[in-house]
């Protein structure tokens, strides 16, 4: 065994380009080392191989950072190898190598720093919950197993784990086999495998103290749900619906679930929402709710997106980034299909209409198109759901599909593009979608339209739009006219060159303009038009109509987004006019929350005609959603509303809760805080994050002045807790502008916690009190007794926080 230098590096993965190497499967047994965050590990991996020209010496590489090879052997037989801190390679002897089922064997030990986490094994406090978890997209699993680490390079997987009997340990696939560990009865050895290939991201391993619950599809599948003993009673709220969301998900897809079995694992301090592991998804306990916090957020939507990649990302898997849109624009398309299922029409198309807002939004940032690498999550997940909604709409459901079911059929457990998508909608419908994918896909932005009702012994619509959108695209936004006695017209616009008038804007912007009449308007009243009914197409539609208009939209469209727009577009005009519709959709307690929460935002924008009594109903509605609303919005509450309010610190929502005590304080009159000590706010202090009880106590400590509430604060900053209950607390004692030194080491531990939202939560603290003297020193004292102790990984990042230069 040798070290090589990066030149000879170089030439040597010159060679192997060569050859091919198809990675067919792995086997790693792996032991975990909790006490010094160690991996140590022997991976078998199988593959065939295809020899370069005559000629050429062949050498194979291997991802894996940073790792100690003790040994590696090649079909039975020790071969030499050379390795650097991005990975290993070997260049076997002539004869050694056989086309089919060659078998590398690499024993190994790693210390990394992504790929593979532990949570909670230093925490001195006891609090934490110990465990261990795996997260691999894109490349970091290269971090903690040596193999070829690409996405596009699909594998059966079988993982055995050794490891403390008294924990759960998950993965993906059947367990094949569990066994107590011969040389140490207090472990036990957990065997699972892979039956088909997937990505080599998508390998995981969860290990924690948990119970589960073990159900069953209607189709046989066997889906195990994990959770946290402690929290069994809020089981239901968490996995609400669980069954019911596989059994929509398989048959709305069309093909059967493609995997042996479906489990969840939820994890602490876990970077993202969730991860689609094959088989095996993990999500962050912060989607663990109680009943309370079920009406601020919960699983279900997650739960859904997730099962959905199981089919999109799993069985067939982008062969790039640029292609990444078929992974997130069907989970999260699918998504809100089964949130159509579970909730109705009127949830999906809100939950479009928020979608569109985020698309916008990015628009505004940049302009990379969604079948770009860097086209960023609102795109990738929100823009790709709504390609996939224009599709539906375009195609009709049931031919939609149809192509999906042909897509991933003809594709399974092989890697796909765009292209492939198109392929079989030409295959089932015989027609090319290669212009819309070239319009939604591969050209940035969404189409903005300006449309304004000019008055002649016609009434015609005059619509405007930028100069880069194609004619195809306008095609699909439609101009719908209700008339008067009940009948409807909708007309595609015609878009061709010849029909636009060009007009430069002021500076020089070239925009295109076109006018189309309404039939029969003058023997046939119109009752109200409009563009884009329903927000059918991803298009910026500003209108411009008379306010008779607007309140027959409001009255007669069954379509949510077309009232909420109606709505919406009120504020343009005087109350006097409009409060007469704003009070019918207020008070319309089978309308929607989000119209009805317009609808009161407008009524009390007037303070010399506003009426008290809108925001009384509307604190005490039974609604949730509204009563969220509603709070936000009393920003000087009456004494009527204050008592309301004060019962809302008790409320269905810890949100709802959570806002209260902030409409509550009374900050001229601390005596009248007291019912800041009131016991439910730290017997329920809010899932996730103790978000209740630390409001509280910031509230207790400004106003209060009560030390032991600062105390609470501060051990809420420990390694004992979550991040998101971490980051809370310091933000709270940030407001209170409070740091000594008993914090300092909380924070430091916080900078070096591997969840990159409570590491950057906390520097940004540390930055801001470094700028204090006092704190300063502080700091500096921590810095100067500890950094003997500190990794190179914790000077880079001290010095990166603090403008040091530690060695």
């Amino acid at each position: 065994m040798k070290k090589i230098c990066l030149l000879l590096f170089l030439v040597v993965s010159q060679l192997s380009t060569a050859q091919t190497t198809d990675f067919l499967h792995l086997m790693l047994s792996v032991r975990l080392d909790t006490n010094e965050r160690e991996v140590v590990g022997t991976v078998a991996l199988t593959f065939d191989y295809k020899p370069s020209p005559e000629g050429k010496k062949d050498s194979i590489y291997l991802n894996g950072i940073k790792m100690h090879y003790r040994m590696v052997s090649l079909n039975g037989e020790q071969a030499d190898f050379n390795y650097d801190e991005s990975g290993i390679w070997f260049t076997p002897e002539k004869g050694v190598l056989r086309a089919k089922e060659n078998v590398v064997v690499i024993h190994y030990s790693c210390d990394p720093l992504r790929g593979i986490f532990f949570v909670g094994w230093d925490d001195e406090t006891g609090l934490a919950k110990r465990q261990i978890w795996t997260q691999g997209q894109g490349i970091d699993h290269r971090h903690w197993i040596p193999y070829k680490d690409d996405q596009t390079d699909k594998l059966t997987t079988e993982m055995i784990i050794t490891f403390d009997s008294a924990y759960q340990v998950v993965s993906n696939g059947e367990l094949l086999q569990k066994s107590s560990n011969q040389f140490n009865p207090a472990e036990t050895v957990w065997h699972y495998g892979m039956r088909n290939p997937q990505p080599g991201y998508l390998m995981m391993i969860g290990i924690g103290k948990y119970a589960n619950k073990q159900t069953t599809s209607k189709t046989g599948v066997g889906l195990t749900q994990y959770y946290y003993p402690e929290r069994e009673e809020d089981y239901p709220w968490y996995y609400h619906k669980n069954e019911q969301i596989f059994n929509f998900m398989e048959k709305e897809i069309g093909v059967p679930f493609p995997w042996v079995n479906y489990k969840q694992v939820p994890v602490q301090d876990f970077q993202h929402g969730a991860m689609e592991n094959t088989t095996a998804t993990i999500f962050g306990d912060f989607f663990l709710v109680d009943e309370h916090a079920f009406n601020d957020r919960n699983y279900t939507y997650v739960n859904a997106h997730e099962l959905a990649h199981q089919w999109f990302g799993n069985l067939v898997t982008a062969e790039s980034s640029d292609h990444h849109w078929l992974h997130e624009g069907f989970a999260t398309y699918y998504q809100w299909l089964s949130e159509k299922h579970l909730y109705g029409q009127d949830y999906f198309d809100w939950e479009r209409y928020k979608a569109a807002q985020l698309v916008f939004e990015a628009s505004k940032i940049d302009t990379v198109p969604l079948g770009n690498g860097k086209a960023g999550s609102s795109r990738f997940y929100q823009k790709g759901a709504w390609v996939l909604y224009m599709l539906d709409k375009q195609l009709g459901h049931e031919t939609f599909r149809k192509v999906v079911k042909h897509y991933l059929e003809n594709n399974m457990y092989g890697v796909v593009n765009t292209e492939t998508f198109n392929k079989s909608i030409k295959k089932v419908t015989g027609k090319d979608y290669t212009t819309f994918f070239e319009r939604w896909v591969k050209m940035p932005g969404e189409p903005v339209f300006v449309v304004e009702q000019f008055y002649g012994d016609e009434k015609k619509a005059t619509f405007q739009y930028e100069h880069d959108f194609a004619s195809y695209e306008c095609s699909h936004l439609k101009l719908k006219g209700i008339y008067n006695n009940g009948a409807d017209t909708t007309i595609a616009l015609a878009c061709s060159d010849t029909m636009l008038k060009p007009v430069s804007r002021h500076g020089g912007e070239i925009i295109y303009m076109h006018s189309i009449a309404l039939p029969d308007t003058r023997k046939n009243p119109i009752k109200y038009w409009q563009w884009n009914s329903n927000m059918s197409v991803l298009a910026q539609v500003d209108e411009t109509k008379p306010l008779e208009m607007w309140i027959s939209q409001y009255q007669h469209s069954k379509a949510l987004l077309d009232r909420y727009f109606a709505i919406k577009a009120l504020r343009d005009f005087d109350l006097k006019e409009k409060q007469k519709t704003l009070i019918t959709a207020f008070e319309n307690e089978q309308e929607f929350f989000s119209i009805r929460a317009e609808a009161l935002s407008q009524l009390l924008e007037d303070e010399h005609k506003k009426d008290d009594n809108f925001m009384v109903q509307a604190l005490q509605s039974n609604d949730i959603q509204l009563q969220k609303e509603a709070i936000k919005l009393a920003k000087n509450p009456t004494e009527e509303q204050l008592k309301i309010i004060a019962d809302l610190r008790n409320g269905n929502s810890y949100e709802l809760r959570e806002n209260a005590i902030h409409r509550s304080i009374d900050p001229k009159n601390p005596e009248a805080n007291q019912w800041l000590m009131d016991s439910t706010f730290y017997s329920e202090p809010g899932f996730p994050g103790n978000n209740v009880a630390i409001t509280a106590l910031l509230y207790r400590s400004a106003f209060l002045g009560d030390k032991a509430a600062l105390e609470e604060l501060k051990d809420y900053t420990s390694s004992g807790y979550d991040f998101m209950t971490r980051t809370k607390a310091m933000d709270a004692l940030s407001a209170l502008k409070y740091f000594d030194t008993a914090l300092v080491a909380n924070y430091f531990d916080a900078v070096f916690n591997l969840n990159r939202t409570l590491a950057r939560e906390a520097r940004g603290h540390l930055k801001v009190y470094y700028q204090n003297q006092e704190y300063k020193n502080m700091i500096d004292a921590y810095i100067s007794e500890n950094q003997k102790q500190f990794s190179d990984f914790e000077k880079r990042l001290v010095n990166l926080t603090f403008g040091l230069n530690l060695d």
